[in-house]
């Protein structure tokens, strides 16, 4: 994929400030979103070998009746994660599909040969996002100690009325799964195309139909991995898995992720029925994620560039906010100020990027609309106090610290109910000036952050951001 893709797909606000983090969360998401370039098949039904078509074994006791949301899918694969105690779990779907809805270039394209091979591609996770007619959500599920490319399963679920999800994810006769045993997949996103081969595998039993394959680039190169594959059908549900495996030559060499895709495939699937998710409506608000997404679109930074692939979601009541930090005490008292957002549970929150000359002259940006219930105190006001206040900060990570050194505040002008501009250096030898700069005005919150390395560009660094925030108020009619 794409840095842009990578982005698109990235956590929530990175600590401001926090290379390192930043950068830790992108290549997490990124591993998770190559799993679906490379090995998402769009549909498919049941075979036993290698293009032999079979009706599959009989469904088990329990198979999905309903129709699960984005939502609830997120929730069966979280609770899959904590049922097996490993570090995995689900991205967020409304920001997937918001990050796609946002995007200025065409989605990517696939091509098979024989052409109608092509039900059985590998998709890009961008067509899935897009594809609001089934509901779906996507994540990463580890097996191994440790989380790597040949030990994490990456994971799709879609979900719709049992005939839909068939037509969708598993419309092709036995004639053109024998024909299409062995075929070549071309992929093209951005212009530019890789070519693998790929070729359909006996799928072990799991849900009530399935079929397996493995996928190798073409021309394969050394150090090239492979990737094993496995989707299943069970009712309303579709489960789509892919692991990558360093040495992939034959299907012995599959065997075993497919093993262990399949396991987990029948967890989603027994997790969907015995345990049927129940999500928390989240409190309302004035405005929804593709609000925020087409807030976002056209916010110009200092170097005339604009936002790419601004991306939106709703905090639920089940995933309560971050503890903004300790307010200000005095001119004197040391402050924590967490690197996590703080958002109340049915806050709309929208990010975006402004690129720059290079990597390190990246604007982050982020909208946050609380719920139309929020009272006073916000958290943002804290936030803020922490920032504008304090005489020394620390930055608190989620169970350590760090101190904030050369701290300043530059003056800036923006017209807001409450607002902060701060700079600060690490004591890492790096050279890097943090700016921040934040605002509120009645519910809606916007913040930017971006890196200088003199003290000379501080201040234009920070009166680019407050001129930022002006436009998204602006914007908003406030």
């Amino acid at each position: 994929m794409s840095a842009r893709s990578v982005k698109s797909a990235g956590m929530f606000r990175a600590a401001p400030g926090s290379r390192d983090r930043r950068r830790l969360a992108f290549v997490v998401i990124a591993l998770l979103a190559l799993g679906g370039c490379s090995s998402d098949p769009p549909a498919g039904g049941p075979t036993t070998a290698a293009g032999s078509p079979s009706s599959g074994t009989a469904p088990p006791a329990g198979t999905p009746d309903k129709v699960y949301t984005d939502q609830e899918l997120m929730a069966i694969i979280n609770a899959v994660a904590q049922n097996r105690q490993v570090q995995g779990g689900a991205l967020d779907s409304q920001r997937l599909r918001s990050g796609v809805a946002a995007g200025a270039e065409p989605l990517p394209t696939t091509e098979t040969t024989p052409g109608d091979c092509v039900v059985f591609a590998p998709r890009s996770p961008f067509a899935v996002w897009a594809d609001k007619s089934v509901n779906m959500a996507e994540g990463g599920i580890p097996i191994a100690a440790q989380s790597g490319p040949t030990t994490t399963i990456t994971l799709t679920i879609r979900s719709a009325e049992k005939d839909a999800i068939s037509q969708a994810d598993f419309n092709y006769t036995d004639d053109l799964a024998a024909r299409c045993g062995q075929f070549d997949l071309a992929y093209t996103e951005s212009g530019r195309t890789s070519t693998h081969a790929v070729q359909l595998l006996g799928a072990p039993p799991a849900g009530e139909r399935r079929f397996a394959w493995m996928q190798n680039t073409k021309p394969r190169q050394p150090g090239d991995f492979g990737s094993a594959g496995l989707r299943v059908l069970a009712g309303t549900l579709s489960v789509s898995l892919t692991l990558s495996v360093a040495e992939l030559n034959s299907e012995a060499d599959a065997r075993p992720a497919l093993d262990s895709m399949a396991g987990l495939a029948q967890e989603i699937i027994d997790q969907a029925v015995q345990h049927p998710p129940s999500v928390a409506a989240a409190p309302p608000n004035s405005r929804t994620p593709d609000d925020l997404v087409a807030l976002l679109k056209g916010i110009t930074g200092p170097n005339g560039n604009t936002v790419e692939m601004p991306s939106a979601t709703v905090i639920g009541s089940e995933r309560p906010g971050v503890d903004p930090g300790s307010p200000s005490q005095g001119p004197q008292a040391p402050c924590t100020y967490s690197v996590f957002p703080s958002f109340l549970p049915g806050s709309t929150v929208g990010q975006g990027q402004i690129q720059g000359s290079n990597k390190m002259d990246s604007i982050t940006l982020t909208v946050a609309s609380m719920p139309t219930t929020a009272t006073q105190p916000y958290p943002f006001d804290a936030v803020a106090a922490t920032l504008r206040d304090c005489a020394t900060i620390q930055e608190g990570t989620g169970g350590s610290t760090r101190p904030w050194s050369d701290l300043k505040r530059p003056s800036v002008d923006i017209a807001a109910d409450s607002s902060y501009a701060v700079v600060y250096q690490l004591s890492d030898g790096s050279g890097e000036r943090h700016v921040m700069v934040g605002a509120r005005k009645g519910t809606l919150t916007v913040e930017a952050s971006v890196i200088r390395f003199t003290d000379a560009e501080v201040q234009s660094g920070a009166d680019g951001l407050a001129a930022m925030i002006g436009q998204v108020f602006a914007r908003a009619g406030l």
